[in-house]
């Protein structure tokens, strides 16, 4: 519970640090660069496997009541609004707020923290507020690129591995996969990024000095941990808000 508090008191000086002005922008291309880019590697064949394993999945289940020709609506309507943007949050979200908990709780052991405090520097703004800004402008962009990918493969996989017609997968994509649906996934990438920031730059600003090197993997593994939980919990409370 007082961890809890730590970090809603984190979070308000973060986001006053995040909204009382314009980064730097020096440090904001770096974050945006390695959150967004250095992702698109590891988002791209994990999209590309799991689009192929959803026809696949599916297809059996169709074809049992003759409901082949549906693939592409469970496709296009379950990629886009579940799978892609929970799996760019949880596997971009691991490695960006693996990587920022790592870097801040380095800093804040190593003593650099104190010494942008000692030169009249706000961390808050000069650290913390770049990486909020990086991740919750790269990973909505990774959710709609994980979207082409996801489809893509999925249409692959219906047509030339399973045979069906690639018409009727496109027209049920154009049917019932609409831009809400692909706005859907994109805004919750914008949270999804937002609040997995938040929760890495959270356990990288309060390692310890005293736990060494230790904290910095402490740090790391903590953001990974509750970084993921909270995503796929807040997943579930949105699709309550927007389809229950």
């Amino acid at each position: 519970m007082k961890t809890f508090f730590e970090f809603l008191v984190f979070c308000r000086y973060a986001v006053g640090a995040q909204f009382s002005g314009l980064p730097d922008r020096r440090i904001l291309a770096e974050q945006l660069y390695r959150a967004g880019v250095g992702s698109m590697g590891l988002l791209t064949v994990l999209t590309l496997f799991a689009g192929l394993n959803l026809s696949v999945q599916s297809y059996s289940t169709f074809e049992r009541f003759g409901g082949q020709d549906f693939l592409g609506m469970f496709a296009g309507i379950g990629g886009v609004r579940e799978l892609y943007p929970v799996m760019a949050a949880i596997v971009c979200g691991a490695r960006i707020g693996a990587n920022l908990a790592a870097a801040l709780a380095n800093m804040k052991i190593s003593e650099q923290v104190e010494a942008l405090e000692v030169m009249s520097v706000d961390p808050m703004r000069y650290l913390v507020a770049p990486r909020l800004w990086a991740v919750a402008l790269a990973l909505p962009l990774l959710c709609g690129y994980a979207d082409v990918v996801g489809i893509w493969a999925s249409y692959y996989g219906a047509v030339h591995q399973l045979g069906l017609d690639g018409g009727t997968f496109v027209s049920q994509l154009q049917e019932f996969v609409h831009l809400e649906d692909l706005m859907v996934g994109v805004l919750k990438g914008l949270i999804f990024g937002w609040l997995v920031a938040l929760v890495a730059c959270f356990h990288g600003y309060r390692a310890a000095k005293k736990d060494g090197a230790e904290g910095v993997g402490i740090a790391t593994n903590r953001a990974i941990v509750h970084g993921a939980v909270l995503c796929i919990v807040l997943n579930l409370v949105i699709s309550w808000i927007l389809y229950g």
